[in-house]
C-alpha cells in the first residue's frame, strides 16, 4: 500500500514514516520526498497530482499541535486540510486518515478552543470524505506524543493521563489505516 504522510518531519511524521516503509513524506521542512507548504501547495502541478495518483491512503498529520497557538493557526490549518482533502478527492485517494484529539470534544470542564474547534473540522472533513462510494475517511483522536519520553515524567498528571507510546501511535494509525497491527 502506497502512504502519503503530510508532516513527515515533525514529531508524530518521522514516526510513521519508520514505521510505514515505502511511505512518501510531505512536508514545508527539507528531508521530505515532497517539501511544500500546504498553504502554497499547487495540487495542480504534474509531481503533485501523479503523488496524489499513486496514494492509497493520506495520513494528515501536518498542523500544529499546540493546544494554544493563536487561532489564525489552527484557522489555517482548517483551510489547508480542506485543500488537501478536496485534492484527495479529486484525485481518488480511496483513504484518508486525520488527526484528531480529545480537545476536539472537551469533557473535563476545559472550553472548547481553536485549537479544539480544528480537530472537530477533521472529524467531519474525514466523515465527508468517508461519505462518498468508494472512499474512507477516517478522524484518529491521538493522545499526548510528547517529543522525548523524559517529558512525561515532568508533565502535569491531566497531560500523563493522555500519553500515547510509540507503539500505541503507530498501532492506531495502522488500524485506521486498516492494516493489521
Amino acid at each position: 500500500m502506497t502512504f502519503l504522510v503530510t508532516g513527515s518531519e515533525g514529531n508524530i511524521g518521522r514516526r510513521l514514516m519508520a514505521a510505514l516503509p515505502g511511505a512518501v513524506g510531505l512536508d514545508v521542512r527539507p528531508g521530505a520526498d515532497i517539501v511544500s507548504d500546504l498553504a502554497t501547495i499547487d495540487y495542480s502541478s504534474a509531481d503533485i497530482r501523479e503523488a496524489l495518483a499513486a496514494t492509497e491512503a493520506l495520513v494528515h498529520f501536518a498542523t500544529s499541535a499546540d493546544p494554544d497557538a493563536p487561532d489564525a493557526v489552527h484557522w489555517h490549518a482548517v483551510a489547508n486540510s480542506a485543500r488537501l482533502v478536496a485534492a484527495c478527492a479529486e484525485a481518488g485517494v480511496p483513504r484518508i486518515v486525520l488527526a484528531s484529539s480529545a480537545w476536539a470534544e472537551p469533557r473535563d470542564g476545559r472550553p472548547q478552543n481553536a485549537y479544539g474547534g480544528s480537530k472537530a473540522v477533521f472529524e467531519a472533513l474525514a466523515a465527508m470524505y468517508g461519505a462518498a462510494p468508494g472512499r474512507d475517511g477516517v478522524a484518529l483522536r491521538i493522545g499526548w506524543v510528547p517529543g522525548h519520553v523524559d517529558e512525561v515524567t515532568a508533565a502535569p498528571e491531566w497531560l500523563r493521563a493522555s500519553y500515547w507510546d510509540d507503539a500505541r501511535l503507530i498501532a492506531a494509525v495502522r488500524a485506521a489505516l486498516g492494516l493489521s497491527t
